[in-house]
């Protein structure tokens, strides 16, 4: 079969066949009489074989590799292709929805575009330093996508770029919360901790009457989740979140915390506020106190020093009783430091 013949049946133009047979991937195995090119039947099958390869995504290069390896797995190159398409898949959806984000900005003039490119580019950049400048830049004029900049908070591992971008998201109150609660079900514990911290700061700086009940519940959902996270980190800050804002559900954790430290001081601190909103008498109050003595009994020296710890936080007739109870230690120090506390509250 001739070369137009070929071209016409296959679908793959002379021209292409002859660059092909430039590059050794294919070579008519005769000639006609006249010098033309003649294709055999496993010179087209093997035509149809490159295309077949060009289709999947491989170069020529590669092609040429696969037809000169006799022991090639075609299996492995398979796997190979379906990793790049993967990849080029999700680089094509991720330039997809930053082009939506900047297209729901509306910013159509040249000037206002080409910045908001800059700032996202500069987000993404490997220097920390120009990540925390493109943050700070959009939280003054809100000129970078609220999805954009959510993503970028919940990747952030640097401190001080972190808490740039948290300022910068917060500026956009309640629009932000979506975003950023989707990165309280990500498997790594550094992008929950990302978002735990940027729910607070959202629900810390926005104005009351800028955060719809949606996002209030969205806010505190997220936090009482956290409560049960894996990471005992991501458990603490939801705890001293909640616990100050006078939620009781914090309660189980915050005695852990104070029991176990690292922020024993804080979680003793937190304990005490949430007995001072509710009341002396609150059942929760009362709760707390059990649980205190509970944990008193304990043989532990130090356990009963953080049961201490805790009680010089709660006011109250009962905690001064419970306090007075301490005074008796078989410890000397704790019974001398139950002694002067309970002093200085009678004062």
């Amino acid at each position: 079969m001739l070369i137009g013949e070929v071209a016409r049946r296959s679908g793959v133009s002379a021209r292409m066949l002859r660059h092909y047979e430039s590059l050794g991937l294919v070579a008519p195995s005769q000639r006609t009489s006249g010098g033309y090119r003649e294709y055999s039947d496993a010179d087209i099958g093997r035509i149809f074989h490159i295309e077949g390869l060009r289709k999947l995504g491989m170069s020529l290069t590669e092609v040429g590799r696969v037809l000169s390896e006799p022991d090639f797995d075609p299996g492995s190159v398979l796997e190979d292709l379906i990793d790049q398409t993967r990849e080029r898949i999700a680089a094509e959806q991720r330039l997809l929805e930053h082009l939506q984000s900047v297209s729901r900005l509306g910013r159509t003039d040249g000037e206002s575009l080409l910045n908001t490119i800059d700032l996202m580019r500069s987000l993404e950049s490997g220097d920390v330093i120009q990540r925390h400048k493109a943050a700070l830049g959009s939280g003054v004029d809100g000129g970078m996508p609220v999805e954009t900049l959510a993503q970028a908070v919940l990747q952030e591992t640097v401190l001080n770029a972190a808490g740039a971008m948290r300022w910068a998201l917060a500026q956009a109150g309640a629009e932000a919360v979506p975003h950023v609660v989707k990165g309280m079900d990500d498997e790594s514990a550094q992008v929950r901790h990302n978002a735990l911290l940027a729910l607070d700061e959202i629900r810390r700086t926005t104005p009351d009457e800028k955060l719809d009940p949606r996002s209030k519940s969205m806010i505190r959902q997220a936090l009482s989740q956290a409560l049960n996270d894996a990471d005992p980190e991501i458990r603490s800050i939801a705890a001293l979140t909640l616990g100050r804002s006078g939620d009781v559900k914090a309660v189980p954790v915050l005695l852990d915390m104070a029991m176990s430290g690292p922020k024993d001081i804080e979680a003793a601190e937190t304990l005490g506020s949430i007995v001072d909103a509710a009341g002396p008498n609150a059942d929760i109050s009362e709760q707390i106190l059990t649980e205190l003595h509970r944990l008193a009994d304990s043989d532990d020296t130090t356990t009963r020093f953080r049961v201490l710890q805790v009680l010089l936080e709660i006011p109250g007739e009962l905690s001064d009783d419970f306090i007075a109870e301490l005074s008796g230690d078989d410890s000397p120090e704790l019974a001398a430091t139950a002694r002067a506390a309970l002093e200085r509250r009678r004062r």
